[in-house]
C-alpha cells in the first residue's frame, strides 16, 4: 500500500505531484376560548411537562398512536383542545391543531391545515427528528471492498463481500459530490488545507473525485486539526445535521474511522455516493 507525503488536501485548491496516483482514471384567524376545560379524572389525564413525550411523524385525521396521545395532552394542557386526550386523531383534534396554527406569528408562514407536521410540532416543542432508516445492503452488491456515502443522513459505510461491515458518521458538503460511482485514485497519509480560512492538517486522505466548483480533490479524511491542536469542528458534531455543509466537499470522518477507510480502500476501489 503506497503512502504519500504531506500535501494540500482535496479540500484545498492545490495538489502535489508527490501524491501517489493510480492509473485508473392565510385563512381567518380563530382565537381560542379563554376558558380551559375542567380537568378530567380519566387515566389519560397525565400532568404535562415539557419534554415528557415527543413526536417523530406527521399526525392527521385517522392516525391512532401514542404520538397522538402526546400531541393531544399538550394541546389540552395549553387550552387548545377541550376533550380528553386519547390515541385517536379525530375532527376535534384537527380543529384544535388548526386553531393553534392560526394563532401563531404570521411571519412564520405556517400552513393552517389542521395537520401536525414538523413545523407545528416544533412550535409545540414536541418534535423529535426520526432516526434514519437502516442502510441498505443492496448498495454494496457487486462492489467488492468499497464505501458508500449517504450525505442525506450524514453517514457512510464500508462494504465487503456484498455486505455492510462498518457504518460511521461523517460531515460533508451539501452540494457535492454528486450521486454516482467513483474510483479511488489518490491516497495521502497526511494532507493540509486552507479552505476553512485557516491552515489545518488532516490524515488518511483517500481521494475519489474532484470538486465541481474549485476543482479541488474530494475524498475521505480525518477531521482536520488547527495548528493549536483544536479540531475544526467538535468531534461529537460529526454525523449530525448541525454542521452539514461545513465541509467544502471532502468527507470528514472521526480519526478512528478515517483509519478504517484508509485500510479498506485501495487504489481503484469503488466509492458509491447515493445521496
Amino acid at each position: 500500500m503506497m503512502l504519500g507525503v504531506l500535501v494540500m488536501s482535496a479540500c484545498s485548491a492545490s495538489t502535489s505531484a508527490d501524491t501517489a496516483v493510480s492509473t485508473s482514471s392565510v385563512e381567518t384567524t380563530v382565537t381560542p376560548t379563554s376558558t380551559t376545560a375542567s380537568p378530567t379524572t380519566t387515566s389519560t389525564t397525565i400532568p404535562v411537562v415539557e419534554g415528557d413525550c415527543t413526536v417523530s411523524s406527521v399526525l392527521k385525521v385517522g392516525v391512532e398512536s401514542e404520538e397522538v396521545m402526546c400531541l393531544e395532552r399538550h394541546l389540552n394542557s395549553r387550552g387548545w383542545l377541550e376533550s380528553s386526550a386519547d390515541e385517536v386523531f379525530d375532527e376535534q383534534t384537527r380543529v384544535a391543531v388548526r386553531t393553534f396554527q392560526a394563532n401563531q406569528d404570521p411571519s412564520l408562514e405556517i400552513i393552517i391545515d389542521g395537520i401536525a407536521g414538523q413545523q407545528t410540532l416544533e412550535l409545540l416543542r414536541l418534535w423529535l427528528e426520526p432516526p434514519p432508516p437502516e442502510p441498505e445492503v443492496a448498495t454494496c452488491e457487486g462492489l467488492g471492498d468499497a464505501a458508500v456515502l449517504d450525505r442525506e443522513f450524514q453517514r457512510a459505510w464500508l462494504c465487503a463481500d456484498d455486505a455492510i461491515i462498518h457504518v460511521f458518521p461523517v460531515t460533508t458538503a451539501r452540494d457535492q459530490p454528486d450521486p454516482g460511482d467513483y474510483e479511488v485514485e489518490q491516497r495521502s497519509l497526511e494532507a493540509s488545507s486552507i479552505l476553512t480560512g485557516s491552515y489545518s492538517e488532516m490524515s488518511h486522505f483517500v481521494v475519489f473525485t474532484y470538486g465541481k466548483f474549485q476543482g479541488a480533490r474530494v475524498g475521505f479524511h480525518s477531521v482536520p486539526i488547527y495548528p493549536n491542536g483544536e479540531y475544526v469542528q467538535p468531534l461529537e458534531s460529526v454525523g449530525t445535521k448541525e454542521l452539514w455543509g461545513d465541509s467544502n466537499g471532502c468527507i470528514r470522518a472521526l480519526p478512528e474511522d478515517a483509519v478504517m477507510v484508509w485500510d479498506h480502500l485501495d487504489f481503484g476501489a469503488t466509492v458509491r455516493v447515493i445521496s
